[in-house]
């Protein structure tokens, strides 16, 4: 991969979590029968979608970047970034089924919002950070909608920096991780912070009934810097796998992007080689394209999407429990510089957000 790649993919740091929507008609006949029209499919592949893209872009904005994407269904959809408009500021968009809108945010300082997830219309959780002069002395932000107004949780006494991640297994157990290496969880209505790892920028989070996994990676400009896999069984955080990052194009250990757990047991990464399986506590690469991965997401452990760039322009790739296969997006749909960040998805839809640096799109394939 050149060095332009390099630059492009960097607009993303991804993390999906998995929301699955779906309409299912039963009509049982007895003796008087059951009179019902055509029902719609509860699942449709992929490689049968058609695609459409949409800008976003805040008003007055020459340059908008959202990294993330989720939604509870596919009329409540919401993508998340920043927006420079007077200085840097974060920017957070709703679908609700028929356009795209701006969310008026309680605060107008924030600069950062990296990640959207929930568990319900009524629990959405986005994190990111507060504005300040000197962008050194950021502050970690979290926003919560419980489906009328959205409220700033986060007490200032927590002393983290920036959010670049966020995760929950339940609404009552949020994970956000922070480049400065803390971890702040909403535990059944209590905050909570620890340092996970000095230095670390925390991307992401999965996890079972047992565990939680972590990757991030440590950024200080030497060639030391390395990628991290990280899980927690009780309460301590420990180093199961790290790997230098100017070494990860030709022995990968796993993949540093994103994680994505689509049943419970079954957990993946996907980073610039390819897509990794986690076999007991050791990473197995299980495709390999020539592409940088950014996302993952999908509706059952043999629906899957994972999302990036290479050369040619953005990709998509689809498991279908047998075979990784590319999924062809309509020539021209997108510019070809567009790094394909993030994606959720239904059995029968997906959404996919993607930037240039400058421009965000987010395709909409049905």
């Amino acid at each position: 991969m050149n060095e332009g790649s390099d630059r492009i993919v960097r607009h993303c740091t991804s993390k999906v979590t998995l929301a699955i929507w779906g309409v299912v008609a039963v009509c049982m006949s007895f003796q008087f029968g059951c009179k019902s029209g055509p029902t719609e499919p509860e699942f449709k592949n992929p490689r049968e979608y058609t695609w459409d893209a949409t800008v976003l872009s805040a008003e007055g904005n020459a340059q908008t970047q959202l990294f993330s994407i989720w939604g509870s269904n596919p009329q409540d959809v919401y993508a998340s970034g920043f927006c420079m408009a007077g200085g840097q500021k974060g920017a957070l968009f709703h679908y609700d089924g028929k356009g795209w809108a701006a969310v008026k945010l309680p605060s107008a300082d924030y600069n950062w919002l990296m990640r959207v997830t929930g568990f319900a219309s009524n629990d959405v959780w986005v994190a990111g950070a507060r504005l300040f002069s000197n962008p050194l002395l950021d502050s970690a932000a979290i926003l919560h909608f419980n489906g009328a107004v959205w409220n700033q949780l986060l007490p200032s006494s927590m002393g983290a920096r920036r959010l670049q991640s966020a995760w929950g297994s339940s609404r009552e157990n949020v994970l956000m991780g922070s480049v400065d290496g803390k971890v702040i969880q909403f535990d059944r209505g209590s905050w909570r912070v620890e340092t996970m790892y000095p230095g670390l920028s925390i991307n992401d989070f999965e996890g079972d009934a047992t565990r939680t996994f972590a990757i991030g990676n440590t950024w200080k400009g030497t060639r030391n810097d390395s990628d991290v896999f990280l899980m927690r069984t009780q309460s301590t955080w420990e180093i199961v796998s790290a790997q230098i990052i100017s070494q990860q194009l030709s022995q990968p250990l796993f993949g540093s992007n994103a994680l994505y757990s689509p049943a419970p047991g079954i957990h993946y990464s996907c980073g610039y080689v390819g897509v990794f399986q986690l076999v007991g506590d050791r990473w197995v690469k299980v495709f390999s394209p020539i592409a940088s991965l950014n996302g993952m997401g999908g509706s059952s452990s043999t629906n899957m999407l994972v999302v990036g760039w290479r050369d040619s322009g953005p990709t998509v790739y689809q498991w279908d429990g047998t075979v990784w296969d590319e999924i062809k997006l309509p020539v021209g749909l997108v510019p070809s510089d567009v790094s394909l960040c993030d994606v959720w998805m239904t059995g029968k839809e997906a959404f996919i957000v993607g930037n240039n640096g400058s421009t965000t799109y987010v395709l909409h394939g049905r």
